[in-house]
């Protein structure tokens, strides 16, 4: 069985939080007249959501730069995971300034409300270029978080653990835990009243991505621990929710902020998985 560590426990439990948060948040819209407007206004520009995803950003930063400081002080670590600590954070860097400008958080709220909006009328090329953002976003992360590491686990393809890419690409592989948030992630949004293709789009990668997590989750048992466990039943009352408010996702033009503070904690776990192996428990690629 997996066995859990600080970090993990500590990922899990923020995770805990936030869905209790958002679950709350889609209930309360949903059954309460009071309260009806209540996740609309959440995942407006910089409202809720867009500041949990600056708070987020901004912690990474933080993480990686202790990192590279406490590993160059201590002298440990690889080189490779120093220069990919640096190469993140100056790309987060990057991020956070540009998104606190006002045109570009403008320019980003614009692109991330439009996927909820109906553009049938727009060609493909004209739909792609309007939804580019959210579209390179959400294709990130089911590549990297879902499709190759649930997609190498399914064909029981393993590096080769002779040869550093081989031990690298192991040593960097999400753990299963922040993959099953990343499914969660994923899996919110509205599945009905889709406002265009890509949606649909989208749809049908969440639900490969899902038949991948099943097929895992039958054939990998020792990949799964308490956390795992737990996680799991919050992704299945998670997507029943979305479900259920399906009608008020679709009506949240800026719905895809809670998405993206997920997928924002999916990035910040990701680091903090192979930041704390590297300084904590000397399991290091040689």
């Amino acid at each position: 069985m997996n066995k859990p560590n600080l970090h993990k426990v500590i990922f899990s439990s923020i995770f805990f939080l936030f869905f209790i948060f958002t679950m709350l948040a889609l209930l309360s819209s949903q059954f309460s007249d009071f309260f009806s407007q209540l996740f609309l206004i959440l995942t407006n520009n910089k409202r809720g959501y867009d500041n949990i995803v600056n708070l987020i950003l901004l912690l990474s930063i933080v993480l990686l730069f202790f990192y590279i400081v406490f590993s160059l002080y201590k002298k440990q670590g690889g080189v490779i995971h120093k220069i990919l600590a640096a190469l993140i954070c100056i790309a987060l860097i990057y991020v956070f300034v540009s998104k606190m400008s006002d045109e570009a958080q403008a320019d980003l709220a614009l692109e991330l409300s439009s996927m909820s909006i109906i553009q049938n009328h727009l060609s493909f090329l004209e739909l792609l270029e309007k939804n580019i953002i959210p579209i390179a976003i959400s294709g990130f992360f089911y590549v990297f978080f879902l499709i190759l590491p649930l997609g190498t686990l399914a064909l029981n393809y393993f590096p080769d653990l002779d040869h550093a890419l081989g031990r690298y690409l192991e040593y960097f592989r999400p753990e299963m835990n922040t993959s099953i948030i990343a499914l969660f992630a994923s899996s919110f949004q509205p599945y009905y009243d889709k406002g265009n293709v890509f949606l649909y789009i989208d749809f049908a990668f969440f639900c490969v991505c899902m038949g991948l997590f099943i097929y895992v989750f039958l054939t990998h048992k020792e990949l799964f621990g308490f956390y795992e466990y737990t996680n799991i039943v919050f992704l299945i009352i998670g997507i029943w929710i979305c479900l259920l408010c399906s009608n008020i996702l679709a009506q949240a033009m800026g719905y895809y902020n809670a998405r993206l503070a997920f997928y924002a904690l999916v990035f910040l776990g990701w680091c903090g998985e192979w930041i704390y192996r590297d300084s904590f428990k000397q399991e290091r690629v040689s």
